[in-house]
């Protein structure tokens, strides 16, 4: 390639013309090939835990989404050749520290400073390459997609969920990126936090912000790693929309801190968020439990990191579900977990919606499933590798919690917290409360009316 580019490049000859666009198409399918076939070997010869292997993989990676985007337009044409000729001369380095690794490795050898040097000096130089493509080979984009801006909750939901998945893989296109896809997760999963904790209304502009970023996130991540267009988004849109989520973080931060600490937050519908909501959101008053409150948010979220299975346990009416709502919609709960869902069982439950129910809460869809398919069996896929907390509201017997904690796979189980009855004072303090809210009693309250919420409180006792 570079004899050709450098003796015949200037020939008018029209068969030396020819030649040489035959080589231009040909010359990258070739350089992929081989390098397709270093990865392999490397795979058969060298181990995951030699040092060095995982980046000399990521620089192959990155050297194949050139080499896949070489022919297409917004490579200044009159540049392919230079570029052809630096990729290969990477590739002929690349391989060359691939041998001497192998053969290291066959003869039980140490891998010395001299492996290491190169492979810093090989590193350097692809960086080097990157910027080069930045500023001299490549045509920037003119603009970015548009995306529909509908289910924006559900959508950001599930882009977690799919940014959680590349980071458990051992891809080694996920592996150029990863840093990016850490920084990405986290600075979203911030991002959604707080939008979900406010009226959304209110801030519609920054909402579609987070949107159209998010939507731009998903395509930018997953065209580089299906190298579909992957170098244009590695090195021009990768960036771009990371400085994007990173001023939109920086605005949320600012947001958050402008809003009034006593104003009441508005959830929107999502998995971080319970969907049986009852009277709970409206009606229940919580009193006392202070020190098993802390007990259970403690035990969720500085616990083990097995599986674990909590059962509150008490008389009806003790308080079981409002103390679970307590700790559910817990701040510090909320942002430890994954996934969370809320399910009412009551004793004619039929498994398999309930289970349907869950899946739905999970995954923020509403799927509905063929009798000949593992319900169980799906919603524990879903929870494969996800930090999750189910709560199983009004559960009357064993069987049924047999039935309905298939999917879950608890490790252990702590001690169930026996709710205790309230104290003199705290019976007082929710009498007040249900009777008169946080005001003094209004003397037009009528006397059936007190009645009524006495004969209310005594029956809530027994």
């Amino acid at each position: 390639m570079q004899i050709c580019y450098t003796n015949l490049k200037d020939s008018t000859s029209a068969e030396v013309g020819c030649f040489i666009k035959n080589l231009l198409e040909i010359s990258p399918d070739i350089l992929r090939e081989y390098l397709i076939h270093l990865q392999e070997h490397m795979v058969t010869f060298i181990t995951t835990t030699t040092p060095g292997a995982q980046n000399i993989h990521v620089m192959i990676e990155f050297l194949l989404i050139i080499l896949t985007d070489v022919p297409k337009d917004f490579i200044h044409h009159d540049k392919l050749f230079d570029l052809l000729a630096c990729v290969g001369a990477l590739i002929r380095e690349v391989s060359t520290l691939v041998r001497n690794l192998e053969e290291k490795s066959r003869n039980e050898e140490s891998n010395d400073e001299t492996s290491r040097a190169t492979l810093d000096l090989l590193e350097e130089k692809i960086e080097l390459l990157k910027e080069d493509l930045k500023n001299d080979y490549l045509k920037a984009p003119d603009s970015f997609q548009c995306f529909p801006m509908s289910d924006g909750s559900l959508f950001m939901h599930l882009l977690l969920i799919h940014l959680n998945d590349l980071l458990d893989s051992n891809s080694y296109s996920i592996a150029l990126i990863k840093d990016e896809i850490t920084l990405m997760k986290e600075t979203l999963e911030f991002i959604r936090l707080f939008f979900v904790n406010v009226e959304q209304g209110l801030y519609k502009d920054p909402w579609a912000r987070v949107l159209d970023v998010a939507y731009e996130a998903k395509d930018v991540i997953d065209s580089i790693i299906v190298r579909a267009n992957g170098l244009l988004h590695l090195i021009f849109s990768l960036p771009i929309t990371m400085k994007k989520i990173k001023l939109i973080k920086e605005d949320a931060s600012q947001l958050s801190e402008k809003i009034p600490k006593n104003k009441s937050l508005i959830a929107v519908n999502s998995p971080k968020n319970p969907v049986e909501r009852k009277s709970l959101t409206t009606s229940k008053i919580i009193v006392g439990f202070k020190e098993e409150t802390n007990w259970l948010i403690s035990k969720l979220t500085s616990g083990p990191k097995d599986l674990d299975v909590i059962s509150i346990t008490g008389m009806p009416g003790s308080g079981k579900t409002t103390l679970a709502y307590k700790v559910y919609n817990d701040e510090s709960v909320c942002s430890h977990f994954d996934l969370r869902a809320w399910c009412t069982v009551n004793q004619d439950y039929e498994e398999k919606k309930l289970l349907m129910k869950l899946f739905n809460q999970v995954t923020g869809s509403d799927l509905k499933f063929s009798e000949d398919i593992d319900v169980a069996d799906e919603l524990r896929r879903k929870l494969h590798r996800k930090r999750y907390l189910i709560v199983l509201d009004d559960v009357w017997d064993i069987d049924t919690w047999d039935d309905l904690t298939r999917p879950f796979h608890g490790k252990s189980n702590t001690d169930p917290l026996n709710l205790r009855s309230l104290r003199p004072e705290e019976s007082w303090e929710l009498l007040e409360k249900r009777a008169f809210g946080n005001k003094s009693c209004p003397n037009e309250l009528l006397n059936v009316e007190i009645a009524q919420i006495v004969r209310d409180f005594l029956w809530w006792l027994i």
